[in-house]
């Protein structure tokens, strides 16, 4: 007999949601003005700029076309992830480097099985703190085999 399957079902906060995306659109006009005023040659500079303007907008765009996607996820307790789209139909997803789980504050990076990236910014005091509990166990056991 094969015991329950131990896992977390976590919300995501669409404050927190809107925090990363006005943080990355921050980051990337600090970026542009930072590296127009270095001491290069105009052109490549301006390469510079347009590259790393580039870059940035697609993550954020890969970022926010994952958001509108995510509804919940599920952690299951050997690094599975099923994410519940906003029809309800729930999906498989794996967790991807660069995820990092901290004791307030929560980075979840992962990807489906089209290729698809999600990415999470989750919060102890705006989770459920039972989902929260679970989430650090999960996430402790996961550190321990890895």
């Amino acid at each position: 007999m094969s015991s329950p399957s131990y896992s977390t079902e976590l919300i995501p906060d669409v404050l927190l949601r809107r925090v990363v995306l006005l943080a990355g659109l921050v980051a990337t006009c600090v970026g542009c003005i930072m590296l127009l005023l270095l001491p290069i040659p105009w052109p490549v500079r301006s390469l510079a700029a347009i590259a790393w303007l580039g870059i940035n907008v697609r993550d954020l765009s890969i970022i926010r076309a994952g958001n509108r996607r995510c509804d919940r996820l599920r952690l299951q307790h050997d690094g599975d992830v099923e994410i519940r789209s906003r029809d309800g139909c729930w999906f498989r997803a794996t967790l991807v480097r660069g995820s990092v789980v901290l004791r307030s504050i929560a980075w979840l990076r992962f990807e489906n099985e089209n290729g698809q990236r999600f990415a999470e910014l989750l919060c102890r005091k705006r989770a459920q703190s039972e989902a929260w509990r679970r989430l650090q166990v999960i996430w402790r056991h996961l550190g321990a085999g890895g």
